[in-house]
């Protein structure tokens, strides 16, 4: 069984009080939320040891957190974080808030899985997919109920995050798309 972590840095949380899993059977998928850079590190470091093959990070880290993550990390492993281009990049440096987060990820469903985790310093809600088209609508309905950000798994591909800004602009173009899948 593969093992897959989304993990952001929200100020205050443990695993203990803010992680969630959906197992497809093929995947055991793990959305955490922990306070710091080092804790998220560690984090990753043991969900490596523990048998995990991909980590996304939330748009908070950069290469040198990725760099630290995988100096002991096996072959195959791979550790993504969330960019931004530059105009999406803007709007995330615009926002006074940064409360409900949205994250999308390719996942073995049929129809959408969504998951919760919520807390006064961060709500997220996370939404397991299996393609495009249910991406570019769940982006949409995360973009009608107000998140504040969206960030994409590892498995959207420029063209596909493109698509997913476009489907979120249309409903309100203050909204800031980030994706594992790209690097700017």
């Amino acid at each position: 069984m593969e093992k897959y972590a989304f993990i952001e840095n929200v100020p205050g949380l443990t695993a203990d009080n803010y992680m969630d899993s959906f197992d497809d059977g093929e995947w055991i998928s793990y959305v955490i939320g922990l306070d710091g850079m080092d804790k998220v590190v560690e984090c990753a470091k043991q969900m490596i040891a523990d048998g995990a093959s991909l980590i996304n990070l939330c748009g908070d880290f950069g290469e040198e957190h990725v760099a630290e993550i995988m100096k002991d990390a096996p072959e195959g492993v791979e550790v993504h974080y969330a960019a931004y281009l530059p105009e999406e990049l803007a709007k995330l440096e615009a926002l006074s808030q940064y409360v409900e987060y949205g994250q999308i990820i390719f996942g073995g469903v049929e129809e959408p899985l969504h998951l919760e985790l919520k807390d006064p310093a961060m709500n997220t809600h996370t939404v397991f997919i299996k393609d495009l088209d249910q991406a570019i609508q769940e982006a949409q309905n995360f973009a009608k109920a107000g998140v504040d950000g969206i960030e994409l798994c590892s498995s959207f591909d420029l063209d596909m995050t493109k698509q997913i800004i476009a489907a979120v602009e249309a409903i309100d173009p203050k909204i800031p798309v980030g994706s594992n899948g790209i690097t700017v």
